[in-house]
């Protein structure tokens, strides 16, 4: 019979850790991962030690950051009292533990799937190692050296497009952290679909014939790089070296339920009023699956509290109760709470129906709706992460734009433009689009502010397409004075960027509202009545 495991590890491994849980499972092995095992509304205390009472085998992930965490010492050392066997996964070789040295172990620092192989060979047969654990030596996959090289020369093609500022920002320090695998998947995965096009715009602004070819050779020949890069950046290999923010967010075990008759549950729904919009969605499925709604927090039997900017606690009582902390977006919970296995809808409210099918089950909750933990990348919706991204570019265009526009002018003798307060035109437009843009990230990720509401919001966006326009009539007013004066006139390409990144990512805006409307109403906080 093959035995039970318990993966005890660091969560900055957690790539690597998910991957060799789906390996052993689909190799017949039963194995207590937390995110995939946690039973929300219960202690996740009571419930590790539980995991750690069941199994026959703990696989100690080996790294810097487990070697270092007092939690997965208790957990070896706990073993260890038990005289229970323990297998060594070393993900980095550092240094151990004497107590540690005299267990079994395998490396996966080269090649995955041999460590694979080896492992459910020694979790079969046990077996006495004859060489000591490897304590140094930096062994690196063959796949991140290849992001690492493709990374190196992508690299040298965003320093060309240094105007752009966010794509350079990302991408000239992307070599030296892939190897510390810290890099955020994110923003990289943005600017390496932005450089092409930012080289392209460079041709279309560059201001002689030399450097109109040199940029146009750059911006297509740039794709023999990103378009690898980009796809090796989402392999498994790279996906199980990289910590929580260099990976990608997904579901940690989806399951889907059966049961379209479940057992009645009866629920209340704790949430501020800012949340209503979320509580009526959830309340709506529920009862459709034949749960009764109660309005007394203190008669239901499972309380589900809608933790946000606006609620961070519950007067329900966990130790009478089962209590489900449903993560809204980020945010510290009250210490009753905390301890608690909580569901995360912070990516957005998904699989409703599975969760109204599993509330007699609750044991299988986190396998329907558990994603894999994020580390400190910002966790939104899609559509909302969309419209950070899309205020995001128009303000770092809109600043390289007029920072290439400056640079390509005073290369000239074109020196009339800057007397009569035109600078200070476009100084001041460029002000107010950055302001205006970094008010509208921080209340749209907040849920707080005046921008945090759906029309103040579209007012915010109106607002920014008229700077950016103000900019284009600035143009037209320099080349004006300077045509008057019988010098060359013409429009700048550059300060068309920000126009076109306006026009485009509307036109995307609008189409992501149509087919996630629901996520946008959801995200927006619900009006609250002034008495």
């Amino acid at each position: 019979m093959k035995p039970n495991i318990f993966m005890s590890y660091s969560r900055r491994e957690v790539g690597f850790v998910d991957q060799l849980t789906s390996r052993l499972e689909k190799a017949g092995f039963r194995v207590w991962l937390d995110y995939r095992s946690l039973i929300p509304g219960s202690p996740w205390k009571t419930q590790i030690d539980k995991g750690l009472d069941e199994s026959e085998v703990i696989l100690l992930v080996v790294s810097k950051e487990s070697m270092a965490s007092k939690y997965v010492e208790l957990e070896w050392r706990r073993v260890i009292r038990e005289d229970k066997r323990i297998i060594l996964a070393i993900f980095e070789a550092v240094d151990i533990p004497k107590e540690l040295e005299q267990f079994e172990w395998v490396d996966f620092r080269g090649n995955f799937n041999k460590g694979v192989e080896e492992l459910c060979a020694q979790l079969e047969q046990p077996i006495q190692e004859e060489h000591p654990v490897p304590k140094a030596g930096f062994k690196v996959p063959a796949v991140v050296w290849l992001a690492f090289a493709l990374s190196i020369v992508t690299m040298a093609y965003s320093a060309v497009g240094f105007w752009a500022l966010f794509v350079p920002w990302f991408l000239i320090p992307l070599p030296y952290r892939i190897l510390k695998r810290n890099f955020n998947f994110n923003e990289v995965q943005t600017a390496l679909l932005i450089l092409p096009v930012v080289l392209y715009l460079s041709a279309d602004a560059a201001y002689s014939d030399e450097k109109y070819d040199f940029m146009y050779y750059a911006a297509f020949s740039s794709l023999a790089f990103v378009i690898p890069l980009f796809f090796v950046l989402r392999s498994a290999g790279m996906q199980r070296w990289g910590k929580p923010e260099a990976t990608m967010p997904r579901f940690a075990n989806p399951y889907k339920p059966e049961n379209p008759n479940p057992r009645p549950v009866s629920f209340f729904i704790d949430h501020a009023i800012q949340d209503r919009l979320i509580a009526e969605e959830m309340a709506q499925t529920f009862e459709k699956y034949g749960h009764p709604r109660v309005a007394d927090i203190t008669a239901a039997e499972t309380v589900f509290v809608l933790l946000s900017a606006f609620k961070s606690d519950t007067d329900a009582d966990p130790e009478k109760q089962v209590v489900f902390p449903v993560l809204v977006q980020t945010v510290d919970p009250a210490p009753k709470l905390s301890k608690i296995q909580w569901i995360d809808f912070r990516s957005g409210v998904r699989n409703l129906d599975a969760m109204a099918q599993l509330m007699p089950e609750p044991s299988k909750l986190l396998a329907a709706l558990g994603i894999r933990p994020l580390g400190n990348q910002l966790v939104l919706p899609t559509i909302i992460m969309v419209m950070r991204y899309f205020i995001l570019l128009l303000g770092i265009f809109s600043a390289g734009a007029v920072l290439n526009y400056l640079l390509d002018f005073l290369d000239t003798d074109n020196v009339f433009w800057l007397t009569g307060g035109i600078l200070v035109g476009f100084v001041a437009s460029l002000a107010a689009i950055i302001g205006l843009a970094v008010f509208m990230i921080r209340h749209l990720a907040a849920r707080k502010g005046w921008f945090a509401n759906f029309w103040s919001f579209t007012l915010g966006l109106v607002a920014l397409g008229v700077l950016i326009f103000s900019q284009y009539i600035l143009d037209g007013i320099i080349f004006d004075s300077l045509d008057a004066i019988g010098q060359e006139a013409g429009t700048s390409p550059a300060i068309l960027y920000p126009l076109y990144v306006y026009l485009i990512g509307s036109a995307i805006m609008a189409a992501f509202f149509a087919f996630r409307n629901k996520d946008v109403r959801s995200w927006f906080p619900a009006r609250v009545k002034k008495n």
